[in-house]
């Protein structure tokens, strides 16, 4: 009898973690909602900011480190939309799989055109975004290129669910 329950726990556990979420931890809500749409049922999302606050000005709360420790997949928009307050949660997170550069570290701004790149940095006309005008979620025109990245980062993090995600993507 005891070995029929430790069988029993085991493909318990091996099917939870067949079937377990992509949790993914984004940080707006904005791109929260994109990849609920993207994910489905396949995904956990979590935004770290409320719409309520500036994207530039989130206060980084210690509960977020916990999150991001957890997260298979971090969703930032970049061009330094999140400098204040994001890089240094991340950091003590300790978790590799959002690290910069790691596959779980999704940067939307990436592959866009962003407005209003400054062609000589001049701290001295105030705040200037070096990389261009990191608020290009308000172009709703570039909403089919964020999804589209995010429905590949997802494919990449879990494979078996690539259709799922592409499905969802030419629905959008």
């Amino acid at each position: 009898m005891k070995k029929f329950f430790s069988l029993f726990a085991a493909l318990a556990l091996l099917t939870g973690a067949a079937h377990a979420k992509l949790n993914v931890v984004a940080s707006l809500p904005d791109f929260a909602s994109l990849a609920e749409d993207i994910g489905g049922d396949k995904v956990k999302v979590t935004s770290l900011a409320r719409g309520t606050e500036d994207a530039h000005f989130v206060d980084a709360k210690p509960s977020f480190i916990r999150v991001l420790n957890q997260a298979d997949a971090l969703i930032e928009g970049g061009a330094e939309l999140e400098q204040g307050w994001l890089p240094p949660l991340v950091l003590n997170a300790r978790n590799p799989r959002i690290l910069p550069n790691a596959p779980g570290h999704i940067v939307l701004a990436r592959g866009l055109k962003l407005l209003d790149e400054p062609t000589k940095l001049d701290r001295s006309q105030g705040a200037v975004h070096a990389a261009g005008n990191p608020h290009f979620n308000l172009d709703p025109g570039n909403f089919k290129a964020m999804a589209t990245t995010i429905a590949e980062a997802f494919s990449r993090l879990d494979a078996a669910n690539a259709p799922h995600y592409a499905a969802n993507l030419k629905r959008f």
